[in-house]
């Protein structure tokens, strides 16, 4: 009888993938500030506005009965970080994102508005570019606006005020982007 091979299993290098991709996002997560297993130190964090230490505002929400932290930026109004009570992290950004202000934001859940690719004026639009307004906020909660500016006139003379609220449930969170 011929002698069998061994051929390692899918599973086996499918654990092994998993350990690179756990590898990875765990890299990832300490140099954005979480702790060394990719789980954001939730007990004592504030909520409110902060500044990153490259001088940006962002919105740090903090559910006060699970923990569940999310980020988001004022350019762009891009959610940059979702963490659930248990610690996963559910948003990514790129490893190479600017979070300087240089450039938009790269990941999250951003915006290319009023269009998407290329166009008539700058490529994914100017909602990425521009500092959102906190219209209101609580420690789960934030409501962003972006009204017309000289800045988007320039690109886009139409009349428009988008409103983006971000909820931070207990075990969820919730967007929602209104256009007028």
């Amino acid at each position: 009888a011929p002698a069998s091979v061994s051929r390692p299993s899918t599973t086996a290098l499918d654990a092994s993938k998993n350990k690179l991709k756990i590898a990875s996002r765990t890299k990832w997560a300490e140099s954005r500030g979480f702790g060394s297993a990719g789980v954001a130190e939730s007990e004592g964090v504030t909520a409110g506005l902060m500044t990153n230490a490259d001088g940006l505002e962002y919105v740090k929400l903090v559910h006060p009965d699970t923990g569940a932290t999310s980020e988001v930026y004022l350019l762009g109004g891009v959610v940059t970080s979702y963490v659930d009570g248990d610690g996963q992290e559910f948003i990514a950004v790129r490893p190479d994102a600017k979070m300087d202000g240089s450039k938009p934001i790269s990941g999250g859940l951003s915006h290319c508005w009023p269009q998407f690719g290329p166009g008539e004026i700058q490529q994914h639009g100017f909602a990425r570019n521009v500092n959102w307004t906190v219209k209101s906020m609580t420690e789960t909660s934030v409501e962003l606006e972006m009204a017309p500016s000289d800045y988007t006139k320039e690109m886009w003379d139409k009349e428009f005020l988008c409103t983006f609220s971000v909820d931070l449930e207990a075990d969820q969170l919730s967007t929602k982007m209104f256009v007028e």
